[in-house]
Order: structure tokens, then C-alpha cells, then sequence
């Protein structure tokens, strides 16, 4: 007879939210330009992301890579007794 093994299983989820920054420029696009930049340098707080959607979460895996892929949104550990 197999023992039976406890596990703790993590799956990645995609859950809606928004970055919000107040911008001033000279259109729109350089607004959406200035945001991004601002995005990804980093320049930002937690004020600046909206209260996550809950309710519209859906899983970021890979559930055809193998199990150990790094950044396949998977993680399997056995847990200790």
C-alpha cells in the first residue's frame, strides 16, 4: 500500500487591476507615453494600482510544461511532517 503524501500546490492567477497616475502632457498620447515610462521604471506606489477584481481571476499556468519548468505559474512542494 502506497503512503499517502501531503502536498502544497500554488497556481499562478491573472487578477484584474488597474495602474492609475495622474499625468499632465500635451495629449493623449503623450499621457499614455509618460504613464508607461513611469510604469515601468517603476516610479510608483501602491496608491497607484486599483483594489484588485476578485470575483474575475483566472489561472496564468502552463498545465502542458512539465511540472518543474521554472515560470510555468506551478509550484509542488511536499510538505514536511
Amino acid at each position: 500500500m502506497r503512503k499517502i503524501k501531503q502536498y502544497r500546490v500554488s497556481l499562478a492567477l491573472k487578477v484584474p487591476s488597474n495602474f492609475e497616475v495622474e499625468i499632465y502632457a500635451a495629449n493623449e498620447k503623450a499621457a499614455l507615453k509618460k504613464t508607461l515610462e513611469r510604469y515601468h521604471s517603476g516610479e510608483f506606489d501602491e496608491y497607484n494600482l486599483t483594489d484588485a477584481d476578485w470575483s474575475n481571476t483566472e489561472l496564468d499556468i502552463n498545465e502542458e510544461s512539465n511540472i518543474n519548468d521554472i515560470s510555468n505559474g506551478i509550484s509542488v512542494e511536499q510538505m514536511k511532517k
